[in-house]
Formats: C-alpha cells, structure tokens, sequence
C-alpha cells in the first residue's frame, strides 16, 4: 500500500473541542486527505521554480555591472515573476497551501510593482545612476521583495505560522521555535527594507518635483 501523502494541516479544534495538538512540529501533523489527483508531480512542482531561480540569478550577476539602477529593478521584477508562475504547481505539495499560494500571487504583484519602479526609477523618480542613494533604495527595494517571497514560501514549506495570518488560526499544529524564529528574522528585515526604501523613493520624487518647478 502506498504511504499517505502529507497535506495541509488540520483545522483547530472548535467549540471548546480538544486543542492539545496545536504545539505539534509539523511532522507529526495528522494527515488529512491525500494528494489532489489533478497536481503535477513533486519533482516538476520544484524543479521548474527551482531552475528559473538558478537561470536567473546567474544571468543577474552576469549582468549585473551593465545595467543602471533602473534597469536592474525591471530585470529582479521580470526574474520574479517568471520564478512566480510556476509556483502555483506547488500549492498541492505545499505544507501550508494558503502560504503557497501567496507566494505565488504575492510574487507576481512585487514583480510588477519592481518593473514599475525600475522603469520610472531614472525619468520620473529623478535619481541619479550609481549615486549612494540610488543604489541603497534599489538594494532596499530588490531585498524587500524577495523577501517577502522567500519569507512566505519559508512558511509554506516548513510550516512556519507566525506572522501568516491568512492561515494561523486555520492550521492546528505549530512548526519548532527556531522555524519560527527564521521567519521573524526574514519578514521583518525584508519589510523594514521596504518602508525605508519607499521613504527614499519618495523624498527623491518630491526633490526631482521641487527642483523642476523652480
């Protein structure tokens, strides 16, 4: 007989039911259900995202002293989103399905808003190729993002439930603390990255505003 499939884990117990089991490693999360027939195989579901990432990230640092500031944002914002796409494959193998499908949607919005950012980063924002302060917004901006989707993919793969209010109060066991604690440490940064990096973005538009009306 062939070994059940691990899936999402089990919803918390309501109406005073028996909640014992919500500070479970995830391993030892009952089973419910089994692998939707309709998913891709595991090998598939990872190897595609896997190697978009892997092409990419060798075509970036390959690139990477030829591009301006602009252009590096619209090629991390292209590069995520191809890595996006196939990420809805691996909802069905996902330890959280809802983290995993976050990821995938999440991915896809930070690449647009990365494209849009790189595009208007020079013309419109007004900042300056190779300055410090283009470069730390840039950086700050890039980290940002793919923070957030390492931080959200973390979740749905390690079980990790914190900070993922779309699903913590709907999974009954807990991942171990330092799981937990990794999440924290990247989510965190990567959304303090984002607020300063628009903070940047900002005063740099309103300068380039100030400055051509005068």
């Amino acid at each position: 007989m062939a070994a059940a499939v691990p899936t999402e884990a089990t919803p918390l117990a309501k109406n005073g039911g028996d909640s014992s089991n919500n500070a479970a490693t995830p391993s030892s999360c009952p089973v419910v259900g089994g692998l939707d027939p309709a998913a891709v195989p595991l090998p598939v579901a990872i190897l595609l995202p896997a190697g978009f990432f892997l092409w990419g990230l060798v075509t970036w640092l390959r690139l990477l002293s030829k591009m301006t500031d602009g252009q590096e944002q619209v090629y991390h914002g292209i590069y995520m989103s191809l890595f996006a796409y196939p990420l809805g494959l691996a909802i069905p193998h996902a330890r959280i399905k809802k983290a995993m499908s976050l990821a995938h949607g999440v991915s896809l919005l930070q690449g647009v808003t990365l494209i849009a950012c790189g595009l208007a980063w020079h013309s419109t924002f007004g900042f300056d190729d190779g300055t410090p302060v283009s470069v730390w917004a840039k950086y700050l901006n890039v980290y940002g993002m793919w923070g957030n989707t390492v931080g959200i993919l973390w979740s749905a793969m390690a079980g990790a439930t914190d900070l993922m209010y779309t699903s913590k109060d709907t999974v009954a066991c807990r991942a171990p603390r330092w799981v937990e604690n990794v999440e924290h440490v990247v989510l965190k940064s990567q959304g303090l990255c984002n607020i300063i990096a628009t903070v940047m973005i900002l005063n740099q538009f309103i300068s380039t505003i100030e400055g051509g009306s005068n």
